[in-house]
């Protein structure tokens, strides 16, 4: 779609600085993006690590069984909720139109579209929470419909308990993205470390008396304090001002809600995924939601680290160079981006899937769980790390649509591969069970991350993108040689250490891993990707306190 087509909203708003701004070199736009990345980085992995203590303490207090598999199915109905009203993608539908008003000089009618968004969605979500505790057992019968009669009336209590959660979500995020648009990023990268440390501690102190029912305690609790009332906190010290008003017809709020239809209409399987696998799953042996859950939030942790990190840091930068028309600069901007995706996500999934098993073994170590959940959990991993690099990959492409203005492309073709992937879902979990499941997911993302691409290309003619290929398939090779040896090693290894003590697990994690590292920069300077000296040489300044 063109980026002047009338009926796109995002035509119509300056994502970027004003003409009469000094410009940026590609250079300068590189280390802004990295110095970007390094703040959202910092806050990612502290809010993965939170997670790991999370899946931890609900392996210890419960274990994997049917219980697990109810509470992790809870969270299906808020989930569609927060996803029904656009929540998680705030930063592409409100800041936009709040950085409209700022960069026109006019601030004040910023703040009346904030307080609009504010009173009316605020007013749609509790409405819509309302409905939803009402209707629960009839839409938990749809979510989960392999469950029993005991399990679904468990999933129904857990999830109306957290369901209130979701108005803290919704308007944590507006708060926000107030104040991204402001330039404060301290206030919102708490939110997620407050909402784990009150899972966690909830758990802790109350699954002895309530079970597992004690962490969904702490979903609420952790929303309504670091999603909610820290945000409100952070928002002021921003500037924020809220004056109650339902002025609907505000050109603003309008522009608000056409930029957030398509992502609400869409079904894209970056978001449907968790949805369709407790669907099936429902179905399966008890546990196999749990085993699924664990092994695909292990999965997320580097793919959050670098692939969310990166995207998020990029998505200002290459909105404000479409916007000035500074293709050539953008396609380099993009290309770069893309090879650190590659360069740093690929030797990953290789390592991943070579120490699966001592690695789920040192994760969740002093648990309750037994070692056919070891097993389960490591092999599912596999299946999903091979779909690390198309998850890492998609949220660079479709970013780079949103700044060109295009948020129809993403939206409809993420849909019409849900759509498609559905007989693979059905067709691998009939013969692979659990493991299925995650083979289908990283099916169904790859042919995404594929066809986002080719598009990209089309639409971009960019010659730095079509050069991606072969840098592609250099880091893919010398990736593969070094998850092979880096495998070998690890067998021969657990027969004399074994992994299925946490120290024993931690010793050959840390062997492997420096020798699969080793091996894969070794093999990377081989194939000739010149990047990998670059980065060490930028490592190594910084430590030494001089520039590369």
């Amino acid at each position: 779609m063109s980026a002047d087509n009338p009926i796109n909203p995002l035509a119509q708003l300056p994502l970027s600085e004003t003409p009469e701004a000094p410009r940026k070199s590609s250079p300068a736009l590189g280390r802004q993006i990295a110095g970007a990345t390094a703040i959202v980085m910092a806050s990612v992995l502290l809010s993965r690590l939170l997670g790991f203590w999370r899946d931890w303490e609900v392996a210890r207090q419960v274990g994997s069984n049917a219980t697990t598999d109810a509470y992790n199915a809870a969270f299906t109905l808020p989930d569609f909720l927060n996803y029904l009203v656009a929540a998680g993608s705030l930063s592409i539908t409100f800041i936009p139109v709040f950085s409209k008003y700022m960069a026109e000089k006019n601030e004040e009618e910023g703040w009346r579209v904030f307080s609009i968004v504010v009173s009316f969605m605020g007013l749609v979500m509790i409405g819509v929470v309302a409905l939803a505790e009402i209707f629960a057992p009839k839409i938990v019968t749809w979510i989960v419909p392999g469950f029993g009669a005991a399990e679904k009336a468990y999933v129904v209590s857990l999830t109306r308990l957290m369901l209130p959660a979701q108005f803290c979500f919704y308007m944590g995020g507006i708060l926000s993205a107030v104040q991204y648009a402001k330039k404060r990023f301290i206030v919102p990268s708490l939110a997620p470390l407050i909402y784990n440390l009150g899972i966690i501690l909830c758990g802790v102190l109350l699954s002895s008396r309530m079970g597992i029912t004690g962490f969904a305690v702490g979903v609420l609790l952790g929303a309504i304090v670091g999603n909610f009332l820290l945000q409100v906190y952070g928002a002021k010290r921003a500037g924020a001002k809220f004056n109650f008003s339902l002025n609907i017809r505000h050109p603003g709020f309008i522009l608000f809600v056409k930029l957030a239809i398509p992502i609400m209409l869409a079904l894209s399987l970056t978001f449907t995924d968790d949805w369709i696998i407790r669907w099936f799953g429902s179905n399966l042996q008890a546990g196999s939601i749990t085993w699924l859950t664990y092994s695909k939030n292990l999965m997320r942790v580097p793919l959050g680290i670098v692939g969310q990190a990166i995207g998020v840091a990029s998505f200002p930068v290459l909105a404000q160079l479409f916007s000035e028309k500074r293709m050539v600069e953008l396609d380099k901007i993009l290309t770069g981006t893309m090879k650190g995706i590659i360069l740093m996500l690929m030797p990953v999934t290789a390592l991943t899937v070579a120490m699966s098993v001592p690695l789920v073994h040192l994760v969740f170590t002093h648990t309750r769980l037994v070692e056919s959940d070891f097993l389960a959990t490591a092999g599912t991993l596999v299946w999903f790390s091979l779909g690390i690099i198309a998850w890492g990959a998609q949220n660079i492409l479709s970013r780079a649509f949103y700044a060109m203005h295009d948020t129809i492309t993403p939206a409809v073709l993420g849909t019409a591969i849900t759509i498609l992937n559905l007989p693979l879902y059905w067709l691998l979990v009939r013969h692979m069970q659990h493991l299925g499941l995650a083979a289908a997911s990283s099916a169904g993302i790859t042919a995404y991350t594929i066809i986002l691409f080719v598009i990209l290309i089309r639409k971009t003619s960019g010659s730095g993108m079509r050069g991606l290929m072969s840098f592609f398939a250099r880091v893919t090779l010398a990736s593969a040689i070094g998850g092979i040896v880096c495998w070998k090693f690890v067998g021969w290894l657990g027969e004399r250490i074994s992994w299925k003590t946490f120290h024993g697990a931690l010793i050959d994690l840390s062997a492997a891993t420096v020798v699969g590292v080793i091996l894969t920069i070794i093999f990377l300077q081989m194939f000739g990707v010149k990047e990998v000296g670059n980065y060490m040489q930028r490592i190594a300044a910084r430590f030494s306190g001089t520039r590369a």
